[in-house]
């Protein structure tokens, strides 16, 4: 994609407006390409989104970004949006014996102090897993497990792995589960070691960000200084196929020419089964994709009549308790760095029922989780004076047992030429892991 037709800017095209499309687009631009990005939802961003419901902000998917997000955290200032980040304290709860039991993951004076974590646990970490970490998976980036040795951990889950090492199910319950179910809609036994190992390391010593007006602001801000860069963004726009052609291939959207519109390159940046569809991928590419497993989720936002009254910005639920048969985190929006007075909350399902809820009817879905938070919080039933049921289909890219083992087999010149491949399905589940994703498309396509 080095050429230039007629004096003029290669024109890449970027199906997808995540973390992983706006980073594919911005390394582009600042290579001296013309880019075009079609998003189908009404604005870019993907998960990096904030809704306004009753006079109350809330974000209902991404809730929060780690100093561990190198490139993403990158993206953000040289786009001239890092003023917007806001250092968010880490205060957490979980819900065990039937009481509120506050703590911050990371803080090994809080987790030793907290009641949430039996002792029996706390010591199992401290003579066990800790040492663990120093030793073996020092250098082991959860947003890039295969580039820094997870291959080594690959082979089994986090739930396996820590019966035999840690030993008993307090591990995988009250450690693995409430960060996993939360964040990456999955539980410990469908995780793989390596992806876990990971995340734990770097939460001994993380730092977590919120951002003013939340994260959709953020992702609006971004978009803003690329278009200032010459983006053209066309959103509410939806791609039925994309066709390589020569070196380059034709996007085929809602509204397009008959037959499309030809591009010298694609970044398709979409969750791996539409981008199988897109492409109409087969062979080892449509096999390699279809190994990918996909979970559709769900979140539900209430709005009550008064801030809520406590000190913790999410509250996570062990599945063993009452309410973690459906729920497994509430976060409090207003204690949220950014979104400091929202009354709003946001309730997040159990993996267990994530793709039942993303499917039943609103009023089914929101009583499906007030029910389980009302176990915990009594009263806030009567509270609520507005509430909304949210939809993600493709939410989350699951990565179990073998996924850095398959993220190895994948070979780029499975791929058309001009066709690059982006998401985090080809790094890591995260919006760190999205965004490397993205400037490895793009730098994909200027080498070609």
């Amino acid at each position: 994609m080095n050429s230039v037709a007629e004096g003029r800017p290669a024109h890449v095209a970027v199906v997808g407006g995540g973390p992983a499309g706006l980073a594919a687009a911005a390394r582009l631009l600042e290579a001296g390409r013309r880019v075009t990005l079609f998003e189908a939802g009404a604005a870019p961003g993907g998960l990096l989104r904030t809704d306004e419901l009753g006079g109350a902000l809330l974000d209902p998917a991404v809730q929060l970004v780690a100093d561990s997000y190198t490139r993403f955290l990158d993206l953000v200032r040289r786009t001239g949006a890092g003023a917007l980040l806001v250092r968010a304290p880490g205060k957490d709860a979980l819900w065990r014996g039937g009481r509120i039991h506050p703590i911050t993951y990371g803080s090994m004076v809080s987790m030793s102090a907290s009641g949430a974590l039996p002792v029996t646990l706390k010591l199992r970490l401290a003579a066990r897993y800790l040492p663990f970490l120093k030793r073996h998976a020092a250098g082991l980036d959860a947003n890039d497990p295969l580039g820094t040795g997870g291959a080594r951990h690959d082979s089994v889950s986090v739930a396996a792995w820590g019966a035999e090492h840690v030993g008993g199910g307090d591990f995988a319950e009250l450690l693995a589960y409430p960060l996993l179910g939360a964040y990456y809609g999955a539980t410990p036994e469908e995780t793989g070691a390596a992806f876990y190992h990971g995340l734990a390391r770097e939460g001994m010593d993380v730092r977590v960000y919120g951002a003013r007006g939340g994260m959709g602001a953020l992702a609006a801000a971004v978009v803003a200084a690329l278009v200032a860069r010459g983006l053209e963004v066309r959103s509410g726009v939806a791609v039925r196929r994309v066709r390589p052609e020569g070196q380059g291939a034709r996007v085929e959207a809602d509204g397009g020419a008959a037959g499309g519109e030809r591009f010298d390159g694609v970044v398709v940046a979409v969750p791996a089964p539409v981008a199988a569809r897109l492409l109409g991928a087969d062979g080892a590419l449509g096999e390699w994709l279809a190994a990918v497993r996909t979970r559709s989720s769900a979140a539900v936002g209430l709005v009550l009549d008064r801030p809520a009254r406590v000190d913790w910005f999410g509250l996570s639920f062990p599945r063993a308790s009452t309410p973690g048969r459906a729920l497994v985190a509430a976060t409090v929006q207003g204690n949220k760095a950014g979104l400091e007075g929202s009354t709003a909350l946001v309730l997040m399902p159990a993996p267990a029922r994530a793709e039942e809820l993303a499917a039943a009817l609103p009023e089914a879905a929101v009583e499906a989780l007030l029910g389980p938070l009302e176990v915990a919080l009594p009263g806030v039933r009567r509270r609520v004076v507005r509430a909304r049921h949210y939809t993600f289909p493709n939410g989350y890219t699951l990565f179990p047992p073998g996924y850095v083992a398959h993220l190895a087999r994948f070979r780029d010149d499975w791929l058309p030429a001009g066709v690059a491949l982006a998401g985090g399905y080809r790094v890591a589940p995260t919006v760190e892991g999205a965004v490397r994703s993205g400037e490895r498309a793009a730098e994909r396509l200027l080498e070609g």
